[in-house]
C-alpha cells in the first residue's frame, strides 16, 4: 500500500494550530479549577457557619459565644484554615433570645485565585467569601 505524503507547506499546520489553541485551553482549564475551588470553599464556609449556629442555638448564653466561634472555625477541613477572628459573634434577632428566635452565624474567608485572568476582575487576585447560617434557638439562658 502506498502512503500519501503531505505537501511541504502543510507539515507545520498542526503545530501552529496547537500553538494557537493551547493557551486558550489552559486558561479555560485553570478557570474551571478556580470555579471548583470557589464552590468547595463556599460549601465549607456554610458548613462551618452551620456548626457555629447550631451550638449558639443550643446555648444562647454570651459566655459560650467563644465556644461557638471556635466550633465554627474548626469545622472546616485541612484545605481551608479559619481563625476565630474570621467568625463573627452570633447575632440574635431579639435579646434575650427565647425559643424559636433566629440566630445567625457568619464566617469569612479570603480566597486567592490561580487564574491570571482573574486579576482583570480582582486586582489583588483575592476576594472575601462569606458563609452564613441561620438556626432557631432551642435552648434558653
Amino acid at each position: 500500500m502506498k502512503q500519501l505524503k503531505r505537501p511541504a507547506h502543510r507539515r507545520g499546520q498542526s503545530l501552529v494550530e496547537v500553538a494557537l489553541v493551547l493557551p486558550i485551553l489552559l486558561l479555560i482549564l485553570l478557570g474551571l479549577v478556580d470555579f471548583g475551588r470557589v464552590y468547595y470553599v463556599m460549601v465549607s464556609l456554610y458548613d462551618a457557619a452551620d456548626e457555629g449556629a447550631i451550638y449558639a442555638a443550643a446555648f444562647p448564653d454570651p459566655s459560650r459565644w467563644a465556644e461557638a466561634k471556635r466550633r465554627a472555625a474548626t469545622a472546616t477541613s485541612a484545605l481551608i484554615t479559619l481563625e476565630e477572628s474570621d467568625v463573627d459573634d452570633p447575632q440574635f434577632a431579639t435579646w434575650p433570645p427565647a425559643a424559636g428566635t433566629p440566630v445567625t452565624m457568619t464566617v469569612y474567608y479570603d480566597f486567592t485565585f490561580y487564574t491570571p485572568v482573574a486579576t482583570m476582575f480582582f486586582p489583588d487576585s483575592t476576594v472575601t467569601l462569606r458563609g452564613q447560617a441561620v438556626k432557631a434557638v432551642i435552648g434558653g439562658n
